[in-house]
């Protein structure tokens, strides 16, 4: 009887799938814009590079807070060279892209999550008559106390704070696409902390070669796919199965 209950305590939790689209938003520069699903809630916000070369002419740049913004198809970025989505913004740019000055976006959990089958997927947006925008996404799984303030990091300095940054590949295209995610070979595969942001290694991204794949990343994040970690009902159902298996040594004993 208690390995039938212990067995019952290794159920594997459902997969979430967290809807980031058409949430609107509120606020500007270093917002951010509040998901919650199968209990589980995401505070998501923003960053992107300033002007600010660090160290100098290394081709890396300072991150700075930016402003997040749901739309019909999902979650985009304002930079500070953009605007706001209320403004300027809202007619170009408004998407994580790798054009100018890269975006970046933070997903923190409330709880440590698995993403051992992380599914992110983004939708570029694009139809004929313009270029068909490149879909690669890199990321950092983390677990920390608390969102992360970026403002002293590059995109080069992450990997120490939060982890090895993932490349996940798709070829440009006007369709959306749904990245599925391991954590990369030895990556971590539970955490609380999510970032995700282009292909920021391409420094020569360019619009005049789709077919090496060469174009920039320009897309919103129309949802997440995570699962949650389910140790506190193992452990209650562990200690359901011990008190159990004494009661029944004590009514054989009498």
């Amino acid at each position: 009887m208690l390995a039938m209950i212990l067995s019952a305590a290794t159920t594997t939790a459902s997969a979430i799938t967290i809807d980031l689209t058409n949430a609107g938003g509120a606020g500007s520069y270093g917002n951010n814009l509040v998901f919650a699903d199968g209990g589980i809630t995401v505070t998501a916000s923003a960053w992107a590079e300033t002007g600010s070369e660090s160290p100098a002419s290394s081709g890396y740049y300072l991150l700075q807070t930016a402003q997040i913004w749901s739309w019909s198809t999902g979650l985009g970025v304002c930079n500070r060279n953009e605007g706001v989505a209320s403004g300027s913004c809202n007619n170009n740019e408004h998407e994580l892209d790798a054009v100018g000055r890269d975006d970046l976006m933070v997903f923190y959990f409330d709880q440590v999550v698995s993403f051992a089958a992380l599914q992110v997927t983004v939708d570029p947006y694009d139809g004929s008559g313009s270029d068909p925008n490149d879909r690669d996404l890199r990321y950092w799984v983390s677990t920390v106390g608390a969102a992360p303030a970026l403002g002293t990091y590059t995109f080069n300095t992450l990997a120490p704070t939060f982890g090895t940054g993932f490349l996940s590949s798709a070829a440009s295209s006007y369709n959306p696409f749904t990245h599925s995610l391991t954590g990369g070979s030895g990556g971590a595969l539970t955490g609380n902390l999510l970032l995700i942001s282009g292909n920021y290694a391409n420094r020569n991204c360019t619009t005049a070669n789709v077919s090496s794949d060469s174009e920039c990343e320009a897309y919103k994040i129309s949802s997440l796919t995570i699962q949650a970690v389910p140790v506190p009902g193992a452990v209650w159902f562990t200690g359901s199965a011990l008190g159990l298996l004494g009661w029944v040594r004590r009514r054989i004993r009498n």
